[in-house]
């Protein structure tokens, strides 16, 4: 009786995968979300408001650190979205110099637009695979996504 050895994956080889397939993956998802945002809106807005919906009472420290620009350049943005009425600032109760940044009800809209366009066009890539393979993505996903969610940063 012959025995075929069938060769396991390696975490080398799925880490391959995964380095060569989220990346533009994610490019493409980001790119989708960016275009639909609201018109008028500058990437730079779009990105702070999602940040600030992932970081309800955020300070402007933390923006300016994920725009990258300065804590000027960061309460400009901030400045233009709350005149627009897509966020407020709220002085902290505790701490007057800082200031609280929360999405309004028209902000956390326009950003629920963008998901469902976006998550219409994923849809519509999914649409073409079969229920198995549907099944095993997903399951996929589910481990996935715990191993690496500690890791990840609040890029969008």
């Amino acid at each position: 009786m012959y025995h075929v050895r069938v060769e396991e994956t390696t975490p080398d080889q799925v880490a391959s995968a995964i380095l060569e397939t989220l990346p533009p993956s994610m490019r493409a998802i980001r790119e989708r979300m960016r275009l639909g945002r609201a018109p008028g809106m500058s990437v730079a807005q779009f990105r702070v408001l999602l940040f600030v919906r992932r970081h309800p009472g955020t300070s402007l420290s933390p923006v300016a650190e994920h725009l990258a620009v300065s804590l000027p350049g960061a309460s400009q943005v901030a400045q233009r979205l709350v005149r627009a009425g897509l966020m407020t600032t709220e002085q902290h109760a505790e701490e007057r110099r800082r200031v609280e940044l929360r999405l309004t009800d028209a902000g956390s809209a326009a950003l629920a637009a963008c998901d469902a366009q976006t998550r219409e066009w994923l849809c519509e890539r999914l649409a073409g695979l079969k229920p198995a393979e549907l099944d095993r993505l997903a399951a996929a996903l589910r481990l996935l996504g715990p191993l690496l969610a500690p890791a990840v940063r609040d890029d969008p």
